[in-house]
């Protein structure tokens, strides 16, 4: 998507602006902001926003590919940040989820800089950001999937205040994600992401999974929740799929979609008919008119 598109369409585009520095790696992401308060103005109106988490089958992502949905959506008002995240070719898990974590605190640290009203945050994902971006919903407050503090060293905004700030979700859109590990098969691209097999990495196979912090419900694999109320910080999700997916089955959002009712967390899922893995670039109305009336009725 090119500039002149944003600001013939009145969006404030800032490009790669650094939220996190992991291991002392830079990692960057795209805001979008609709222009009718500047960035920074202390009396700028404050606005729900959307993190948009790229797809990348395990290995660093590209913003390129979510750029469009993020000027759509700042369009309709929303406040928007593209993530770039380690791939596995980098880190194996938890570092991924760390990465989207570092973007919602430094995000909420960065609010007054922004205009972003830190309790209306959702986040968007497909494939793989699908995985992340539901992860993250499930987990808020997760210590072992926290940032370190010193992840934010050497970041300009919000870095005095990131490594403290909430990373908790309003809503969750899910697009052509995997979220049941333990219904999964052992794909290359798991294997790499998780620095192993089933066997040879079980922790890192059930903490990746979002099934796994729904509480137990007789599901293998499942954490013992029963202390907890688990569905009570989890917020609601959408989950969108094309039937004809070849790459993660549409059962994998259906299967999920029950989980998270069998848990009495608010859900949606809707399966669009002809499409395959890339439904929110050849079915993007579909996607977008779902996503959008999901935000807008959960962030608004």
């Amino acid at each position: 998507m090119s500039d002149s598109l944003a600001d013939a369409a009145g969006i404030d585009v800032r490009r790669g602006v650094t939220f996190a520095t992991p291991d002392g790696n830079p990692l960057h992401l795209d805001l979008y902001r609709p222009a009718t308060a500047g960035f920074g103005t202390a009396d700028a109106a404050r606005r729900a926003a959307v993190v948009l988490v790229p797809g990348s089958r395990g290995r660093a992502p590209g913003s390129g590919e979510l750029a469009r949905y993020a000027l759509d959506l700042a369009e309709r008002g929303y406040v928007c940040v593209v993530p770039a995240y380690r791939g596995s070719d980098v880190a194996s898990f938890p570092a991924q989820i760390r990465d989207l974590k570092a973007a919602i605190r430094w995000l909420r640290a960065a609010a007054d800089d922004v205009g972003v009203d830190s309790d209306r945050v959702g986040a968007f994902g497909h494939g793989t950001g699908a995985h992340l971006a539901v992860l993250a919903a499930v987990t808020a407050g997760e210590e072992s999937f926290a940032p370190h503090e010193s992840a934010f060293a050497g970041v300009s905004i919000g870095a005095a205040t990131a490594s403290s700030a909430h990373d908790g979700l309003a809503a969750a859109v899910g697009v052509a994600g995997t979220y049941a590990l333990e219904q999964q098969p052992e794909t290359d691209d798991l294997v790499a992401l998780l620095g192993g097999d089933r066997e040879s990495a079980p922790d890192a196979w059930e903490r990746a999974s979002p099934s796994t912090y729904l509480g137990g419900n007789g599901r293998p694999g499942a954490r013992d929740t029963s202390q907890t109320d688990a569905a009570a910080d989890v917020p609601p999700i959408l989950l969108l799929h094309g039937e004809d997916d070849n790459v993660v089955p549409a059962m994998a959002s259906e299967l999920f979609h029950d989980m998270l009712e069998e848990s009495d967390v608010i859900a949606e899922c809707v399966v669009a008919a002809d499409a395959g893995h890339d439904v929110h670039e050849t079915q993007r109305p579909f996607t977008l008119g779902w996503t959008e009336a999901f935000f807008d009725r959960h962030l608004r």
